[in-house]
């Protein structure tokens, strides 16, 4: 059976059919060998992990590091859908979390390294229950949050329904807004406001706009945000924060559908689709005086969660790597790294894995080699202990295997892999995919790809 690419394993053919809706897989997400990497869905059998030529099955892994048999998955008697991992005495050790282990309870987003493989423990729905998520230029990942997300935007976007976006901070809320906009079909721009930043005094003049004249400084028309996204889309980017007298100017707003500019006789009529964000609880804050709940009722046509980075690990190397090749294109993650990234928390983010990897991919171009953990912060490769301060010896890693089908018209994620993996050397490119050099620019061209990527 097969989901999205990598193999997997079920006990039977009815497992998929009869099986309960929710599943637990064990994914590899980084090791040294090169092809497609498995993951295997876990019922009730034990699973062996071992070096290739050991246990038959699908962890036979092409890992000199990894013993004959380095370990064992089995069912756990404590949790009737959970799993555990228990060590078989291996040389290198079973890690979880960053620590060496010889039993452990498995939790979905636990993270299991045997030598340089590492893998991820995740709860997943049974594909036949999952949406199709169309492909997105933007919103990249694989993982089962981020298909979600797809297909939920696919279905809102041409709708005319306000969207309030619920999700942390750095978490990308506002690519998922430009994406709904971008799906939308609507003629306008997409403008963003920070409602953060509104000076309360002047919020009226931001929102709707003032005329010439309507107060002190006023010298020429304004048209406010409302107006310079008429046919488009405003996202009012951390709502939450919106004083109670900007609330009720904005409640107005949305009720009539017209905004009267400072100073003006006259209300105009503006369309204007409404993409709010926070990262309050605002259910929790109404009737506290802390927001209204007439203007929440208005937000709320359709709530969408936007997931967190810890929330979808399977997408963390990827987006490492995406983020990698532009600031350094060519060079890869190390095994110790790569553990490190997965293991860390995230608290914010997306935005911080970017500026995490961004600076250490220019710590390791001008140190030569791999981004080893002695370029990522400290705090962030504490959980591997000791082995953080290992410096991993350049040149004895590989880089890490293309996941992508070499025989199939790529999406821009899948693009961007190869584009980063071969430093935007469309030569190279090119010959992965068996094309040439004049399809893959137009591949880039019609998946919105930044041309900058690549190089001749």
């Amino acid at each position: 059976m097969v989901i999205d690419g990598p193999t997997i394993t079920l006990s039977s053919a009815h497992a998929a059919e009869e099986g309960p809706a929710q599943l637990r897989v064990l994914r590899v997400v980084h090791a040294p060998w090169s092809g497609r990497w498995p993951q295997v869905v876990l019922l009730r059998q034990r699973i062996e992990i071992g070096r290739l030529g050991g246990p038959a099955g699908p962890l036979a892994l092409d890992d000199r590091e990894v013993s004959r048999l380095h370990a064992v998955v089995e069912p756990n008697p404590d949790d009737p859908d959970g799993h555990r991992i228990v060590d078989q005495g291996s040389r290198n050790g079973t890690f979880v979390d960053g620590r060496r282990i010889e039993a452990a309870t498995l939790r979905p987003g636990t993270v299991v390294r045997v030598g340089k493989t590492l893998m991820v423990y995740l709860e997943v729905d049974r594909p036949d229950l999952l949406p199709r998520a169309p492909d997105t230029p933007r919103l990249l990942g694989r993982s089962e949050p981020m298909r979600r997300l797809r297909a939920e935007l696919a279905m809102v976007a041409p709708r005319s329904l306000p969207v309030l976006l619920l999700g942390e901070t750095g978490a990308g809320k506002e690519l998922v807004a430009e994406e709904i906009h971008r799906q939308s079909g609507r003629t306008g721009p997409f403008v963003a406001v920070n409602c953060a930043a509104l000076p309360e005094a002047l919020a009226e003049s931001e929102l709707f706009g003032h005329v010439q004249g309507a107060f002190t400084g006023a010298q020429r028309k304004h048209d406010g945000v409302f107006g310079a996204a008429r046919d488009g889309t405003l996202f009012l980017d951390e709502v939450g924060e919106c004083p109670p007298t900007v609330q009720a100017k904005l409640l107005r707003a949305l009720a009539t559908g017209e905004v009267r500019p400072v100073g003006a006789s006259d209300a105009q009529q503006v369309d204007v689709r409404i993409v709010a964000a926070t990262h309050r609880n605002l259910e929790d804050e109404l009737g506290r005086d802390g927001f209204r709940a007439d203007l929440f009722s208005r937000l709320q046509g359709w709530v969408q969660r936007v997931p967190p980075l810890r929330d979808r690990k399977d997408d963390i190397l990827m987006l490492a790597q995406v983020f990698l090749g532009r600031v350094a294109p060519g060079l890869a993650l190390s095994t110790n790294a790569s553990e490190a990234l997965l293991v860390h928390g995230w608290p914010f983010n997306v935005r911080e894995l970017e500026q995490t990897i961004s600076a250490a991919g220019v710590r390791a171009a001008a140190a030569g080699g791999r981004v080893r953990c002695e370029h990522l912060p400290a705090p962030l490769t504490a959980a591997l202990g000791e082995r953080a301060g290992d410096r991993e010896a350049p040149g004895v890693e590989p880089a890490p295997a293309l996941q992508v089908p070499r025989d199939e018209v790529p999406d821009r994620e899948a693009l961007l892999e190869v584009a980063s993996h071969f430093g935007g050397n469309v030569a190279q490119i090119a010959d992965y995919f068996g094309k040439d050099r004049k399809q893959i620019y137009r591949w880039a061209e019609r998946l919105e790809v930044e041309l900058a990527l690549f190089r001749k």
